[in-house]
């Protein structure tokens, strides 16, 4: 299921709808994120942070994965946060992540 995931990560980024850090703060407010990934090892501050503002604007998040990982998939060095920004493909990675697990909210608002 990782792989599967990840994969649909990779397809995100070459499809240039992911956008990273404090870009996605910014996108929060216009309602154009829809799903964010939180790196597992990012720093508590960090984690904080994006999760209040993904459950302040009810758009679900995974912590499940690593920097490593995350970086791995998008073919970029040292990437914590991302968020995506096509409704299709946050629904997709939704659907493989399964129920509210590994502190990520399953509450699809955006059909």
């Amino acid at each position: 299921m990782r792989d599967k995931v990840l994969g649909l990560l990779s397809i995100s980024r070459k499809a240039n709808k992911l956008c990273y850090a404090k870009d996605i703060l910014d996108s929060f407010k216009y309602h154009k994120v829809h799903y964010v990934f939180i790196a597992s090892d990012a720093s508590d501050k960090t984690k904080e942070r994006y999760i209040k503002k993904c459950l302040y604007y009810g758009c679900p998040y995974t912590v499940k994965y690593t920097s490593e990982e995350i970086s791995t998939a998008i073919g970029k060095v040292g990437v914590m946060t991302i968020g995506i920004k096509d409704i299709g493909l946050a629904n997709a990675i939704e659907d493989k992540e399964g129920g509210e697990e590994n502190g990520q909210t399953s509450k699809k608002t955006h059909k």
